[in-house]
């Protein structure tokens, strides 16, 4: 269903897809067996069509966006990857579950920073590098709360940092490089800042509606048009879809 929303932007997808792809493949091997990561998910496509959208309103799109959109997911699945790795006490043997996901994690994390260089968009590095230190802070957060996290304050802090502000930036920066004015990418932000807490309170089967409508709330300061109109329908399908259910995730 996604798919055939976001098919206005296909091929701009498949080309992000195709810098990630070419990532995936090194000389010893598939990274995708170490990753863990479930193939063909929501997650594969929701932060690069959210950048390619938010940069669609105010121009064409350009490569320069299509790398953007596959930097934010560089930084995603380095992050995911990460977050899949489960701590254990004391020596165990896990020949494949250990070492192998945490070096993959952090080859995606060097990857986002040369995509930057190689396309010339380097002056996104510093807010991409808060975002991560964010993202890591709410890893130690979720950490250190365990297996018992509820609808909380913590809870929701920890979905901010992890997910939302990665959200949040990407479509900041996509509507910063087509040149949105600065109320317009504050109105981005707080719809991907929306979108994202939605999306990873789904995760933890927590109501998602007053985020939802956030999100559709910040629409109402961007240009109108088939772009704006295809964010509408990603944001009410995900409420559709997702009406007490959670997100499947890698």
């Amino acid at each position: 269903m996604f798919d055939r929303v976001l098919a206005p932007i296909k091929s701009e997808l498949q080309e992000a897809q195709n810098i990630l792809a070419r990532s995936f493949q090194i000389r010893s091997g598939h990274l995708g067996r170490f990753s863990h990561l479930v193939p063909g998910s929501f997650h594969d496509i929701i932060r690069p069509a959210l950048v390619l959208l938010s940069a669609r309103i105010f121009a064409p799109l350009n490569f320069q966006a299509i790398a953007l959109a596959a930097v934010i997911q560089f930084i995603y699945l380095a992050a995911r990857i990460h977050r899949n790795v489960r701590e254990y006490p004391g020596p165990v043997d896990c020949p494949d579950g250990c070492q192998f996901p945490v070096l993959v994690g952090d080859y995606f994390f060097s990857r986002f920073f040369s995509c930057l260089c190689e396309h010339g968009i380097v002056k996104y590095l510093s807010p991409l590098s808060k975002i991560i230190c964010e993202i890591s802070e709410g890893s130690i957060l979720r950490v250190k709360a365990g297996e018992t996290l509820a609808d909380t304050d913590v809870l929701r802090q920890i979905v901010y940092k992890e997910t939302a502000l990665l959200f949040g930036g990407g479509c900041r920066m996509g509507g910063h490089l087509a040149g949105a004015s600065e109320q317009e990418q504050k109105e981005l932000e707080m719809l991907g800042t929306s979108f994202g807490m939605a999306v990873g309170l789904s995760e933890y089967e927590v109501e998602t509606s007053g985020y939802l409508g956030q999100a559709l709330l910040a629409l109402n300061g961007l240009p109108p048009g088939e772009s704006r109109d295809i964010l509408e329908q990603l944001i009410r399908l995900f409420q559709k879809q997702n009406e007490g259910l959670a997100v499947q995730v890698g």
